[in-house]
């Protein structure tokens, strides 16, 4: 936001920090999904040993059980963020005011 060249208040870095991590947890489970799926058909065609299959079984709990951790700390921090800016919106937002004479 400007105010006559005065004051500037760009808070745009922190939703590219969102967006980066939204599509990193987008990435990862894709990526683990397509490994699962190839893991998965070599056992079905008879290439990989059946036992392999118990371990990429309890291997997928293990993921999706931290992969919803980091998902729900990821979530956090960016409800943190945007509470930052939304305060950071509203401190610039008042300084314009205070700037033009104007009060809260």
């Amino acid at each position: 936001m400007t105010f006559n060249g005065l004051i500037h208040f760009r808070n745009s870095e922190l939703d590219s920090i969102q967006s980066q991590t939204v599509s990193q947890q987008d990435q990862y489970i894709q990526i683990w999904d397509n490994v699962r799926l190839q893991l998965t058909g070599l056992i079905n065609a008879g290439q990989v040993d059946v036992q392999i299959g118990n371990v990429l079984t309890e291997r997928d709990e293990i993921f999706r059980r931290q992969a919803t951790g980091y998902d729900e700390s990821v979530t956090a921090q960016n409800t943190a963020m945007r509470n930052v800016q939304s305060i950071g919106n509203e401190g610039g937002a008042a300084m314009v005011r205070a700037a033009a004479g104007g009060g809260r």
